[in-house]
């Protein structure tokens, strides 16, 4: 096993959300997408040069915010949902997102909504760590949630694709063993029970929730 190091900075970056909702061209909402990913590749250097500089810490992980890519469904069809605002995970804004972690060489994570091609027509709402070399190191479909289609619906045939593992996973890096939970889930504590059994160190969780710090 990795000996994670002795300290490092961990950034909880909040940032703004610039919904898709009223964009009526799908290659617009493309767009502004790779444009939202752009903005946040030059605050994410931005602010871990300004951690260095005042802690003497280099920063090895960053969480961003629940929906920081597209907002939330505001009444759209399950389908419309996935053809406007869900993106492939082997996709551009991937290819993107993992472009930051690279050139940062810092573990990153966040939570979208993402299409399956085993379950087509719908999507899940996904939490993912990206790694420093751009590898997907952990997929986290999010498994209760208002807005959308959860592995709980296709229990049988999700488990059967993926394993039970995939439904609490856990990644083992050199920062420690790492997990990630989705905006309320963290009220329900037997998720983050499940993730701190299977040998969870640090839980990611990205959120959206204004009602507190």
């Amino acid at each position: 096993m990795n000996k994670a190091p002795d300290a490092f900075a961990a950034l909880a970056l909040q940032v703004s959300c610039h919904a898709i909702n009223r964009i009526e061209s799908i290659e617009t909402v493309r767009l502004q997408m790779r444009g939202t990913i752009d903005y946040l590749a030059s605050l994410i250097h931005g602010s871990i040069g300004f951690v260095k500089s005042f802690s003497g810490l280099e920063t090895k992980l960053v969480v961003l915010p629940e929906y920081f890519l597209t907002g939330f469904p505001m009444g759209e069809s399950i389908k419309t949902w996935a053809q406007r605002a869900c993106i492939a995970p082997n996709g551009a804004e991937y290819e993107k997102l993992a472009a930051i972690s690279q050139d940062n060489r810092l573990f990153l994570s966040g939570n979208v909504y993402e299409l399956d091609e085993n379950f087509p027509e719908i999507y899940f709402q996904t939490s993912f760590i990206l790694a420093p070399n751009g590898d997907t190191v952990l997929r986290y479909r999010r498994l209760i949630s208002m807005y959308s289609p959860t592995p709980h619906d296709f229990l049988d045939r999700y488990v059967n694709i993926y394993g039970e593992e995939s439904l609490f996973p856990v990644a083992t890096t050199e920062i420690g063993n790492l997990a990630a939970v989705a905006s309320e889930e963290i009220l329900f504590p037997e998720i983050t029970r499940a993730l701190a059994l299977r040998g969870a160190e640090i839980i990611c969780h990205s959120s959206s929730e204004v009602g507190s710090p």
